[in-house]
């Protein structure tokens, strides 16, 4: 059953595991607030064998959805702006998981490599195909590598980061690694050597981060981390328990790096975390988004919120009790679509949403 969740936002409380500072400057001068008169439409992708993970476009009608299971006949699907089709060529053996491009003809996608090779695989389109781009492997025996987050601030400069599992028949152990793309090559530019799992990537004015997750097995609980990477060494800027901070979550919104932990939303500047929002509802989902910090679209359970600057209010409530955003929206100027799994009927659909128009 959906009920109405009361939102309070408060932007000078400040939590203690966010140690943060507030700095009004920071985004001066002030944006104007974002919309909230959308229309959405919600699509089926026909991968019944599939979860999707990811999806961008170069435009709300060049919009690829990949997914990390299923066969080659369904982990790849297109939106031209009217239907979605599935990319049957036969090259796609991988199991991608992350997508992320510049333009029609420069896209990447990430996973595991494709049929009968071991290793991360990459993989570029460049508006005509797809193709293995490269495939990252190490030399010692491990279980599985895959390529969980693709991104880049040009063609020339494009990162990647994923997990390494090692498997001794009884324990399972993780270690994350970054990859980087110069416009000719890829190649590794940090590995951890302790317990760890890359799952997002980022970088702002030269400055990399990665977002890491690893199991403790002694306590049960979850280590939640961020690390940038500097000079090729991995230093860490944050550790909390899971249990302690629910979640966290990074993600660029107007060319700024934000970070989320918990419930609190935070640039990182000078060695330190500062305050942006705070969001506390118990059906938070632990992911903010957007195109400005007068625009942000914040995750629920039940649907999705929308903060202008002054407060946040529901601008989509999901038809199902069962549905869940599975991964980062990809938000154009006006548009937006959503990465949904519906776990009653085990399908994957896509949330479209665009402005009224006035």
């Amino acid at each position: 059953m959906i009920r109405k969740t009361c939102l309070i936002v408060s932007m000078i409380t400040l939590l203690a595991l966010c140690s943060c500072e507030d700095n009004p400057s920071e985004f001066e001068p002030e944006p104007e607030p974002g919309k909230r008169n959308y229309v959405w439409t919600l699509d089926t992708l026909d991968m019944p064998m599939n979860y999707i993970s990811s999806v961008w476009g170069a435009s709300p009608d060049d919009v690829w959805a990949v997914g990390g299971g299923g066969t080659q006949y369904d982990r790849l699907l297109h939106y031209d702006g009217t239907e979605w089709t599935t990319y049957t060529n036969e090259t796609i053996w991988c199991t991608g998981m992350t997508l992320f491009g510049f333009s029609a003809d420069d896209v990447w996608m990430g996973g595991q490599a494709g049929w009968g090779e071991r290793g991360a695989g990459i993989w570029h389109y460049d508006g005509v195909e797809w193709k293995q781009n490269y495939v990252y492997s190490i030399e010692e025996n491990y279980h599985a590598i895959s390529v969980e987050d693709i991104w880049g601030t040009s063609p020339n400069d494009v990162y990647a980061c994923g997990v390494i599992s090692f498997f001794d028949g009884t324990n399972e152990c993780w270690r994350g690694f970054v990859l980087h793309y110069d416009g000719a090559n890829w190649r590794e530019i940090a590995r951890a050597d302790f317990n760890s799992q890359f799952l997002k990537i980022r970088a702002e004015n030269g400055n990399v981060y990665v977002f890491s997750y690893g199991i403790n097995y002694e306590t049960g609980d979850g280590d939640v981390e961020f690390y940038q990477v500097v000079d090729n060494e991995l230093q860490q800027i944050y550790s909390n328990k899971e249990s302690e901070i629910y979640w966290a979550n990074m993600s660029s919104i107007g060319g700024k790096i934000f970070f989320l932990l918990g419930r609190e939303l935070c640039r990182y500047q000078d060695d330190s975390f500062i305050h942006v929002l705070s969001v506390d509802h118990d059906k938070y989902f632990a992911q903010v988004c957007g195109r400005h910090e007068k625009d942000l679209f914040v995750a629920r359970r039940d649907g999705i919120a929308h903060y202008n600057g002054t407060d946040i209010e529901y601008i989509y409530k999901f038809p199902f009790e069962k549905m869940r955003i599975t991964g980062s929206p990809l938000i154009f100027e006006n548009e937006i679509f959503y990465c949904i799994r519906n776990y009653g009927e085990y399908n994957n659909l896509v949330l479209h949403g665009y402005p009224v128009e006035s």
